[in-house]
């Protein structure tokens, strides 16, 4: 089966999961390719298999090499002890219907798919080229989808679990998208995560050395008071390839010196800490 054809099938089957970014309303059946609202309002599958679901161009500060490199370290395992801590507050793994806010080029959910993450998935960022390698890569992971979260594209009490793995927030829209009953897990850097890395680039600039992530944890609590809360810390060992991966990934490297980057590419990290705070709860309302 063609990827077009694929998803369009995905479409045609979960419709349900979906509404017009543009007026809110429920899509209607398929037209050939493509999901039409009520109000006429028209997305085309790409031959890709995705669904292009944003208003008007995104901004986009992930160019392909950058989300190339996110997934050959991804590819490393350098993910895989934080996401095996997601993995493990999914309650219904085999069945939950999971929506992937940020998903970037796919990797994390491909891992959460392998260890056996088999229900109905969707994969969005508001990267074209982002979702392109997801399709490219994933494809059979989970249906991928261009879309903004401020003019969210997705039906009220669908999901089972809301993923929100080092990207943007929306809590009154993860609510109302979430079945009652419904999980987000989110997971945010802490003070140590790529202390080595941010160390070596900003050894004279404190305010971009050091980083705290309690308000984004207060406010987390604000919205979910009884979430649950886990601190994940390991060491990576890197060889040549990923230091050089984990440089074009991270935006760390992007208000480095010159002279900073210069030490950086000669004096290559053989290791580096990966922290991060997993929060969990559910459904506020």
């Amino acid at each position: 089966m063609k990827k077009i054809e694929a998803g369009s099938r995905f479409l045609r089957e979960h419709g349900e999961l979906f509404q017009c970014p543009i007026c809110q309303g429920a899509f209607g059946k398929l037209d050939g390719h493509s999901v039409v609202c009520a109000n006429g309002h028209r997305f085309d599958v790409s031959k890709k298999g995705t669904l292009h679901l944003l208003m008007k161009g995104g901004q986009n500060e992930y160019d392909k090499d950058m989300l190339s490199s996110r997934k050959n370290l991804a590819d490393t395992g350098f993910f895989h002890p934080l996401l095996d801590a997601v993995y493990a507050h999914i309650d219904d793994p085999g069945a939950a219907t999971v929506l992937d806010v940020g998903c970037g080029e796919g990797s994390h959910l491909h891992y959460l798919t392998e260890k056996g993450l088999q229900g109905t998935k969707i994969g969005f960022d508001i990267s074209k080229d982002a979702i392109q390698l997801a399709a490219g890569n994933f494809f059979a992971d989970a249906f991928w989808c261009v879309a903004d979260l401020a003019h969210s594209p997705f039906g009220g009490n669908v999901f089972d679990v809301i993923l929100n793995v080092f990207s943007p927030s929306q809590y009154q829209e993860f609510d109302r998208v979430l079945k009652p009953g419904g999980k987000v897990i989110k997971v945010v850097p802490n003070a140590q995560y790529l202390i080595e890395l941010r160390e070596q680039l900003y050894a004279l600039d404190t305010t971009k050395r050091e980083y705290d992530n309690q308000q984004v944890v207060d406010r987390f609590y604000a919205v979910y008071p009884d979430a649950s809360k886990e601190e994940i810390v390991y060491t990576v060992d890197l060889d040549d390839d990923s230091y050089g991966w984990l440089m074009q990934m991270t935006p760390l490297s992007w208000g480095a010196s010159e002279a900073a980057l210069a030490n950086a590419t000669a004096n290559p990290l053989k290791s580096v800490t990966v922290a991060v705070t997993v929060l969990a709860a559910g459904k506020a309302n």
